[in-house]
């Protein structure tokens, strides 16, 4: 189960994101679970585990590629407009530039599609209304769209 603390307006859930580059490109997966849209590779933080412990599972877990190095960016709260696979809004999330090898194998599960996109591209993502909420704020707060 997620990481969980009750807030004044509900339930607060913990994730992590990963900003994964590649020749100018950044790492994007098209979701299978929700909330829908394009979205880096992220997932929750669980109870007992740290950000990083985090960061570790989820990329192993969505992409089988292997974390070897990561630079904390920032950490934000993001209240999503539509619920998450645990039924909540509220996350505060640890986003980190990471450095990854491997090769790429995508959880049949959690990923429909995954590619390197431009940040033009990701432009036009945002413009067609396909990027998860949750990285529309953060690829604004990056600069990137």
């Amino acid at each position: 189960m997620p990481k969980t603390i009750k807030t004044k307006t509900g339930n607060q859930h913990f994730s992590v994101g990963a900003i994964i580059e590649s020749n100018k490109k950044i790492l994007l997966i098209s979701r299978n679970l929700p909330p829908p849209g394009y979205a880096a590779i992220a997932g929750h933080i669980e109870e007992k585990e740290t950000p990083l412990q985090a960061l570790k599972r989820e990329i192993k877990e969505e992409t089988n590629l292997n974390l070897i190095s990561q630079k904390f960016l920032f950490k934000k709260t993001i209240i999503q407009k539509e619920n998450c696979v645990f039924n909540e809004k509220r996350h505060k999330w640890y986003v980190y530039k990471c450095e990854c090898e491997g090769e790429i194998k995508p959880s049949k599960k959690e990923v429909k599609l995954i590619n390197y996109f431009t940040r033009k591209q990701i432009q036009k993502l945002y413009k067609q209304k396909k990027l998860e909420f949750a990285w529309f704020v953060i690829f604004k707060k990056l600069r990137i769209i």
